[in-house]
């Protein structure tokens, strides 16, 4: 694609409002932290330009540094092919599908369009839900979330794992964990790809364990097994080579250190993993591109959002070496979807310009009465 000029449209308007919605249940435990229950909150900001032009996405922007930012060209705080840079790399997101809208272009087309359109999902809701129950209560617990999943169009499933770094004696927690593995594996459609995640609440020996009563359910990618640490990421890494597993180890969501893309560079971590939305496109693309070159793959955290999907989605669609969308069932009304479509565990990117979505007026201007809400304009 062409280069395209960046557009000197002025902001004149900036409105950020709360959207809420729900979970088809309550989320329980991960290896950290008590329960995550059933809400959902977005938090989204629409640009409005001097020529009529809008634009939307999520930003957690505060009032005073946006009331900073109204009046500045669109060029003045985003350049292309680049992105938001100063202070306009708070409102990244919404830049990125405003300047889109204004050339016309779907935003994974203004990224580059170099991966592809239909873009895997998984269910990354499968907590850690059954510390009352026995084996066979908590086997036909987690039998159920699989089904709610595979009705609401997933096929991939992330398992929370780690109960016995927390919440239940170790060797009995690692030997539950094993057994929800397993019920989901068998419960899963053919071909899915299956997850786990210890939210760092592992050591190398837990870790250690289980993979090894994990080694037949064909696992995609553990995640956050421990703290980041060279030696240990080395002593994890050495013995799936040894043992000839195909299985990646994901990270980067919470705090990584300073040297955390060494470990990637190493090739210590395969899939990293830092938030969407708080790092923004602009990041994301300039490290999807440095991780190719070390063949590592592209996962950003979204979990707690559900409009993050769409502007993720068309990331995803732009770079060769993306992995996999994490999302979960839920409904949060009032998106306005343009194009997309979800079958069979992939979300299909449109060719509508921008990310594709907007907010029906009524459920917008609810959010706008929220208290960390506003509307500014000049």
């Amino acid at each position: 694609m062409e280069a395209q000029h960046t557009p000197d449209e002025k902001i004149v308007k900036i409105e950020k409002t709360i959207l809420r919605g729900t979970r088809p249940r309550s989320i329980g435990y991960n290896a950290r932290k008590g329960t995550h229950g059933p809400c959902i909150t977005d938090v989204v900001v629409r640009l409005h330009t001097d020529s009529g032009a809008w634009g939307i996405g999520p930003a957690n922007i505060s009032q005073e540094k946006a009331k900073g930012l109204l009046g500045s060209k669109i060029n003045e705080i985003f350049k292309l092919p680049f992105g938001a840079f100063g202070e306009g790399i708070k409102l990244d997101l919404p830049l990125w599908d405003l300047t889109a809208r204004i050339l016309n272009l779907p935003l994974y087309r203004l990224l580059g369009a170099r991966g592809k359109r239909d873009v895997q999902l998984y269910d990354a809701s499968i907590y850690i839900d059954d510390l009352n129950l026995n084996d066979r209560q908590a086997v036909s617990l987690f039998k159920e979330e699989v089904y709610s999943g595979i009705e609401h169009g997933y096929h991939n499933f992330k398992i929370k794992v780690g109960r016995g770094s927390r919440w239940m004696e170790p060797k009995e927690g690692i030997r539950r964990d094993a057994l929800v593995v397993r019920t989901v594996r068998e419960t899963s459609p053919a071909g899915s790809k299956i997850m786990i995640d210890a939210n760092m609440g592992g050591t190398l020996n837990s870790t250690l364990e289980l993979i090894r009563l994990c080694a037949e359910y064909d696992l995609y990618w553990f995640e956050e097994p421990f703290a980041e640490d060279k030696l240990l990421n080395l002593a994890l890494k050495s013995h799936l080579i040894d043992s000839d597993s195909k299985l990646l180890i994901a990270d980067g969501e919470f705090h990584p250190p300073n040297y955390f893309f060494e470990l990637v560079e190493e090739g210590l971590v395969d899939v990293v993993q830092h938030d969407f939305s708080d790092y923004g496109i602009t990041w994301w693309r300039s490290t999807a591109a440095k991780l190719e070159s070390w063949d590592a793959l592209c996962a950003p955290h979204t979990w707690g959002s559900y409009i993050e999907r769409y502007h993720h989605a068309h990331f995803a669609a732009s770079i060769p070496n993306y992995a996999l969308l994490e999302a979960s069932p839920g409904k949060m009304p009032g998106i306005i979807e343009d194009g997309w479509e979800m079958k069979n565990s992939r979300l299909h990117v449109p060719n509508t310009p921008g990310a594709g979505i907007t907010i029906e007026k009524k459920i917008f201007d609810q959010g706008l009465d929220d208290r960390s809400a506003f509307s500014l304009s000049i």
